[in-house]
C-alpha cells in the first residue's frame, strides 16, 4: 500500500522535502546527499528515496545506473515544498524565534500558477522551448509567448526567468508569476540560441561611501556594511540591476542625482572596480 504523508515522521518529512527540493533545483537526487544533509546512513538515505517514490511516482523517473543519481520525470509538480522561490530555501529556514522580545514585519509573497518553476525548469535542463501567455504592466490582459528559458534569478523576494523571446527575437528577464497557466513545453531537439553577452560577460564591482557624505559620516557607513573588509566581486552584467534594487543603491542617473543631493538616501554606491565610476549606465 503506498505511503502517505501522515505516515511519516517529522524527521522523515525533512527528508522527502529535501529530496524533492534536490529533484526540483539539482535535477537529480543522490543518497549521498541525504547522508551529507542529514547525517545518517545509506540504507536510511535509500530508505527515504524509495519512500518518496512511494508518495509520489509520478515524480521521479526509473532508476538508471549509467546516472548513478534519481532524476525528476518531465511531468515534475512539488507535493511537499512550494512551487516558488520559498523551495530555495525550504530545509534550511530558521525557525522564528520564541522570544517575546523578537517582533517581525510580514513581508509581501507572490503567487505563482501550480506547476509553472518545475516546468520551467525542466525546459531549462533540456533547453527546449515552451509557450505561455504573459502579463506585464504594459499589457495586463497578456500576450502569447514563445520563450526558451537559461536561468532562473532570485531577487528582491521574486524569482525572475532569463529566456530567448522568439517573438522579440532576443534575451529578455521574465517575472515568475506573471505567467498564466502551466507553460506548455515543446519538446524536441534543444533550441540553438545565439550568443547572450550580457548574461556571460561580468562586472567587478566595489561598493563604496557616498562622497558627498562628511568624512565622519563615510567612516561611520564604512562601519556599518564592513565595506573596508568586503572585498570587490564579480557579477553578470545582466544582474546588475537586480543587484542595485536589492540593496538599495541608485539604479539610474535620476537616483545618482538625489545621492549627490541628499546623500543620506543612498550611503552607499557602486562602482566598476577598473574605471571607479558607478555601475549605474549597465542597470536596464
Amino acid at each position: 500500500m503506498a505511503v502517505t504523508i501522515n505516515e511519516t515522521s517529522w524527521p522523515q518529512l525533512q527528508r522527502l522535502r529535501f529530496i524533492e527540493r534536490q529533484l526540483l533545483w539539482e535535477r537529480e537526487v543522490t543518497p549521498t546527499m541525504l547522508t551529507g544533509a542529514f547525517g545518517i546512513l545509506r540504507p536510511q538515505a535509500l530508505e527515504s528515496i524509495h519512500t518518496y517514490i512511494e508518495l509520489a511516482p509520478e515524480n521521479v523517473r526509473p532508476y538508471e545506473p549509467s546516472d548513478r543519481s534519481y532524476k525528476p520525470t518531465s511531468e515534475f509538480k512539488p507535493k511537499l515544498i512550494p512551487d516558488s522561490a520559498d523551495s530555495l530555501i525550504t530545509i534550511s529556514r530558521l525557525a522564528i524565534p520564541s522570544n517575546p522580545d523578537f517582533h517581525s514585519v510580514p513581508v509581501l509573497s507572490r503567487s505563482t500558477a501550480p506547476g509553472t518553476l518545475a516546468a520551467i525548469l525542466t525546459a531549462i535542463e533540456h533547453r527546449i522551448r515552451f509557450e505561455t501567455t504573459y502579463v506585464s504592466m504594459q499589457n495586463p490582459s497578456g500576450s502569447r509567448r514563445s520563450l526558451t528559458p537559461c536561468a532562473i534569478i532570485s531577487a528582491s523576494n521574486r524569482l525572475h526567468v532569463r529566456a530567448y523571446c522568439w517573438e522579440r527575437q532576443g534575451f529578455r528577464d521574465f517575472v515568475l508569476n506573471r505567467f498564466r497557466g502551466t507553460p506548455k513545453l515543446q519538446f524536441g531537439e534543444p533550441d540553438l540560441l545565439p550568443e547572450d553577452s550580457a548574461w556571460e560577460e561580468s562586472l567587478e564591482v566595489r561598493l563604496v561611501p557616498n562622497p558627498a557624505l562628511s568624512p565622519e559620516q563615510q567612516a561611520l557607513i564604512s562601519d556599518d556594511y564592513d565595506l573596508n573588509q568586503l572585498e570587490p566581486f564579480k557579477i553578470r552584467k545582466a544582474l546588475i540591476t537586480y543587484f542595485l534594487q536589492a540593496n538599495l543603491l541608485p539604479t539610474s542617473e535620476a537616483e545618482l542625482h538625489e545621492a549627490a543631493q541628499v546623500p543620506q538616501r543612498f550611503p552607499v554606491l557602486a562602482v566598476s572596480e577598473g574605471s571607479g565610476d558607478t555601475v549605474v549606465s549597465f542597470a536596464f
